[in-house]
């Protein structure tokens, strides 16, 4: 599904990582890859939300902090991804800013070239299927930013706080939460959600993500067989 100029997202496309460009200063013509969008697209019914089958659940999910993320932030995360999605996760090492990334035109930084990286931490942990949480401003080319974004076949998904950071802690700690959760829902075979109230909403600001929670409405739910 196309977006408009105005659009800005998580995603939960399958990336064609052999088309994207990686380099110090990624292309911001490069293609983003496969479907992603919205969910709830014409023809596919409310509980068929999953693009690919639900996957197995992982023996373990790594949780790895780009930037200056807060610790708190992460253990926050990572009780999320516990308590809802029943997960063993585990925190990994802190990467620094991901300069490799840096689009110098746009000044933000391409979601799918820190997807790659990512997934290659989780291959030396044994295929390990992986969560990155950031601190800078992410892009697709097809969208002005985005909160995140997934790559179920490499096993890595990515959200930021960049946008989300403002106000209140405890409500940053709480979009952290809910953003952790939908980014690895991806990952477990989830695609986007119409109702605002699942964790699995597509988050195009703080406002949406404050209007949700942590966790996964029924249908999601019975997706993943839980």
């Amino acid at each position: 599904m196309p977006r408009n100029g105005n659009e800005a997202s998580s995603n939960g496309r399958t990336a064609d990582f052999g088309s994207a460009y990686e380099g110090s200063n990624p292309s911001a013509s490069a293609s983003s890859g496969g479907p992603g969008g919205p969910a709830g697209a014409p023809g596919k019914p409310a509980n068929l939300r999953a693009e690919l089958k639900p996957l197995p659940r992982p023996a373990l999910v790594l949780v790895v902090p780009l930037g200056d993320v807060a610790p708190r932030t992460v253990l926050d995360a990572l009780a999320a991804l516990r308590e809802v999605l029943g997960l063993t996760v585990k925190s990994a090492p802190g990467l620094d800013r991901p300069k490799y990334a840096f689009n110098e035109s746009r000044g933000q930084y391409h979601a799918t070239s820190i997807l790659r990286r990512l997934s290659q931490l989780g291959t030396a942990h044994h295929d390990a299927p992986v969560v990155g949480v950031a601190d800078v401003d992410l892009f697709l080319p097809d969208a002005p930013y985005v909160v995140g974004d997934a790559d179920r076949d490499a096993g890595a998904a990515i959200f930021s706080l960049f946008r989300l950071a403002h106000g209140d802690p405890d409500h940053v700690r709480r979009r952290a939460q809910v953003e952790a959760v939908h980014a690895a829902g991806h990952l477990l075979g989830l695609s986007h959600c119409p109702d605002a109230r699942c964790a699995m909403f597509l988050s195009r600001d703080s406002a949406d993500a404050d209007r949700k929670g942590p966790g996964l409405c029924a249908a999601c739910r019975t997706a993943l067989g839980y």
